[in-house]
């Protein structure tokens, strides 16, 4: 086992946990837990342990040994069970995997990426904003109210707003 090892461990248990829940890490990782004073052994339970998370195996699951010890801990329980396939057990458990609802939300922007300069300035050129004469009269209020009204026009013109609905 190699550092790097358990930085990319840490590095997918810290991806995968703000994607899912519960997070399952199940495999054959050659490491033996049976070994409490191993390095290798020390350093994965405490990377699970960062994580909230623990072995929940406590009798050997390989004919060599292989114990994954673990704490006294809540359901689901773990069987070991031989199929008699492998020198090596299958771990059955049950748990609820159900999938949340999906979240919807609609947001509403404008293509940018369509928008062509030059058009824009053609048509700002042409509107009431860059004729003196149109505005002059106008108070504050009156000239903010121009304004939005002229660019909001513009822009539904030339890049109009689509509403989008994603998960």
């Amino acid at each position: 086992m190699t550092s790097a090892f358990f930085t990319e461990l840490s590095d997918v248990v810290d991806r995968v946990s703000t994607f899912n829940d519960p997070i399952l890490v199940v495999g054959d990782v050659n490491i033996h837990l049976d070994r409490p004073d191993d390095s290798a052994s020390r350093q994965f339970t405490d990377t699970l342990a960062a994580h909230g998370l623990a072995c929940r195996v406590t009798v050997a699951m390989h004919d060599q040994c292989g114990l994954l010890d673990g704490d006294d801990l809540p359901l689901p329980p773990v069987e070991v069970v031989d199929v008699g396939l492998s020198d090596h057990r299958l771990l059955w458990w049950t748990t609820l995997l159900t999938k949340p609802s999906p979240v919807y939300t609609t947001q509403t922007s404008r293509p940018w990426r369509h928008l062509h300069p030059d058009e824009f300035r053609a048509a700002l050129m042409s509107s009431p904003l860059c004729h003196p004469d149109a505005w002059t009269d106008l108070d504050t209020d009156a000239l903010v109210r121009l304004y939005d009204a002229e660019t909001t026009a513009i822009l539904d013109w030339l890049v109009p707003t689509r509403t989008v609905t994603c998960r």
